[in-house]
């Protein structure tokens, strides 16, 4: 299988990682190509500027940690069927986040988005990468894989510059 060439302009990239950035995760590692957003987590390198949160199927649980680091950005990373070929990516602000089918997790990220941008007035963000399968017990698939390597590295390339494309150092 090969990669779609990945999508993302580097500018509007620099745009959404402006100041101080909170990437949020959210994807279940047992329902095929959500499993994207937890590697993409773990693939980010550590900053003083920018933080990382995996926080699974329950981006709800976790709005205390990101409006306490008062981002100036908020960047959501989750596969999600718009109908688009598979490892596509999607980049939409907050008010086009409707635009997504997201199931029963829309409504989750708007009270997570909404939420944030009262407490910190923080710019939202969310990229979409299309799946192949959101099925569960099913693997990541190798393509949908291809893309949030090629993402993450495209992340730490513009936090840390051209020199770090690569994983991210092991943690701790």
């Amino acid at each position: 299988m090969t990669c779609p060439e990945l999508m993302l302009d580097q500018d509007i990239l620099h745009r959404m990682l402006a100041g101080r950035t909170v990437l949020v995760c959210v994807g279940n590692e047992w329902r095929g190509d959500e499993a994207v957003a937890p590697l993409v987590a773990g693939l980010i390198g550590p900053s003083n500027r920018v933080s990382v949160v995996n926080c699974g199927e329950t981006p709800e649980n976790y709005l205390g940690v990101i409006a306490s680091s008062k981002p100036d950005s908020l960047v959501i990373i989750s596969a999600v069927d718009f109908g688009g070929a598979v490892g596509e990516l999607r980049v939409v602000g907050r008010r086009e986040i409707g635009a997504f089918e997201l199931a029963t997790l829309a409504p989750r990220l708007l009270i997570l988005t909404d939420y944030v941008e009262a407490e910190t007035a923080a710019a939202t963000w969310f990229i979409g990468i299309q799946p192949a399968s959101l099925e569960f017990g099913t693997p990541l698939g190798a393509t949908v894989a291809e893309v949030g390597r090629e993402l993450a590295g495209a992340i730490n390339e513009a936090i840390w510059g051209p020199r770090s494309r690569g994983p991210a150092p092991p943690r701790g």
